[in-house]
């Protein structure tokens, strides 16, 4: 694992980390690496849900207030059929 040193942290912000850190059960160390952790992944996810956010306007500019119809039963037929022609190559009569 890789090492982080960081310097020049206020007093206070040491002691807040500290209380944290025991509140939480954890060591101070722990608690850091959870912090940052946390801090990436939510970053993440705000990356993912402004993805969202354009695909909706797109889909939007696209298609407006259309509803698509339901797709499933077009695909489980799709299926079924791949099925039986995979079956007539594999076992032929």
């Amino acid at each position: 694992m890789t090492q982080i040193t960081i310097r020049r942290l206020d007093r206070s912000t040491v002691e807040k980390l500290k209380k944290r850190a025991a509140a939480a059960g954890r060591s101070m160390e722990e608690e850091i690496r959870n912090i940052l952790s946390d801090a990436v992944e939510d970053d993440g996810l705000a990356q993912r849900l402004a993805w969202l956010k354009e695909m909706r306007e797109l889909r939007q500019r696209i298609f407006g207030d259309k509803v698509l119809p339901d797709s499933t039963p077009i695909i489980r037929r799709m299926r079924a059929k791949r099925t039986r022609q995979i079956k007539k190559w594999a076992l032929p009569q």
